[in-house]
């Protein structure tokens, strides 16, 4: 059996400037992660350790990062697991690289950066394992990174790393460093450790290739980070378990305001679960009396030391009061005469439903966003 600890997107000396006062701490908590990987790493005796791209936020770092990576790399290396690395989108291998600046293999003697304009490979005999990768030349590029990937030795395990985003009909733009599901299941590999996408994803089971999402929350990350344990067997199973290592969580909740008379409530909505590790988007929709009045920065304020972080967004829309017809706006008018219809001719909950429905009805065509 071959065991792989599979990782990505660390993005060392991330900026965190939307978190305020709390950047300084969300950055030092990134370098502590970087060490919690590398000592699971250890903890589960793993063969060898997968960085698919993104170890640094960018290319210019300070010393402190520089070091962490090397000292950290060393003592991976005192334990006799290997580590190989492909520059990802954010440290790509342009030339300002910071792998150009630092020898960085030199100071660590089992390290292997793919540093090769095409893919190119690494064999670790003892491990009967071939490892092949390519670096991202850019942090756009049209041209896949698993382009030209191929078998090209006789060892029992092939596996490659790639920075990039799986192709998804309108959904990834085509200068995303896409791939496609036809390279994957041509690839001939035993397992695919991908980088770029913030999220653990598996986008293939035959073989299997898996995004880890970063270890740590970084800004647009929806849930909390993790590296992934990946066991290649003797059979050609592929066991993959995603170890949570991270301390930030992150939620998002959406709030409909429609059925709360007061302040208090909306906060106690708000608060709901927080915790001193937890950052939340706390977004308010739907319609709300005209007497609550919502100021998100002063509910960030008053509830923001009950977490690590709390952003509140306000899209919801005052009710209006008596509704009349608008001989102006046509369509307006229109619609309000027909929803007038709908509630007299309504009872109960239909009626409540019609209602509602005139008031979102008028609000979205004022070119408000309420649902």
């Amino acid at each position: 059996m071959l065991k792989i600890l599979h990782t990505a997107d660390i993005h060392l000396g991330a900026k965190f400037s939307g978190l305020g006062n709390k950047s300084d701490s969300q950055r030092e908590q990134l370098r502590t992660t970087f060490k919690n990987v590398i000592a699971t790493a250890i903890d589960e005796r793993v063969n060898i350790i997968l960085i698919a791209g993104d170890l640094f936020n960018a290319n210019q770092q300070p010393q402190k990062n520089i070091d962490l990576v090397i000292e950290q790399f060393n003592l991976l290396g005192s334990n006799n697991i290997p580590v190989c690395l492909i520059p990802g989108t954010h440290d790509s291998l342009d030339s300002s690289s910071i792998y150009r600046k630092v020898d960085f293999e030199g100071k660590c003697a089992n390290l292997k950066i793919f540093a090769e304009e095409n893919i190119s490979f690494k064999e670790y005999p003892g491990l009967d394992l071939t490892v092949y990768g390519k670096p991202n030349l850019s942090n756009r590029s049209y041209i896949s990174p698993l382009k030209g990937l191929k078998r090209s030795t006789s060892s029992k395990f092939h596996i490659a790393m790639a920075h990039g985003s799986f192709y998804i009909p309108e959904k990834i733009a085509e200068d995303d460093h896409v791939f496609r599901l036809e390279e994957v299941k041509a690839s001939g590999m035993d397992y695919l450790a991908l980088g770029h996408w913030h999220r653990v994803y598996s986008c293939s089971e035959k073989p299997p290739a898996w995004y880890s999402g970063p270890p740590e929350w970084i800004p647009d990350q929806r849930e909390r980070g993790a590296v992934l344990l990946v066991s290649l067997l003797d059979s050609g199973e592929v066991k993959v378990e995603p170890k949570m290592v991270g301390l930030r969580d992150y939620d998002e909740v959406e709030i409909d305001v429609s059925g709360i008379q007061d302040i208090a409530k909306l906060k106690a909505r708000i608060f709901e679960g927080a915790h001193q590790n937890l950052v939340r988007k706390a977004i308010i929709r739907g319609l709300r009396d005209a007497e609550l009045i919502i100021n998100p920065e002063e509910l960030e304020t008053e509830l923001g030391e009950n977490f690590f972080h709390l952003g509140v967004m306000d899209k919801s829309h005052p009710k209006s009061g008596e509704v009349t017809e608008d001989e102006e706006r046509l369509i307006v008018n229109r619609f309000i005469k027909l929803m007038k219809m709908q509630i007299e001719s309504s009872e109960g909950e239909e009626k409540d439903i019609a209602e509602n429905a005139l008031q979102y009805g008028i609000a979205l065509l004022d070119g408000k966003e309420v649902l």
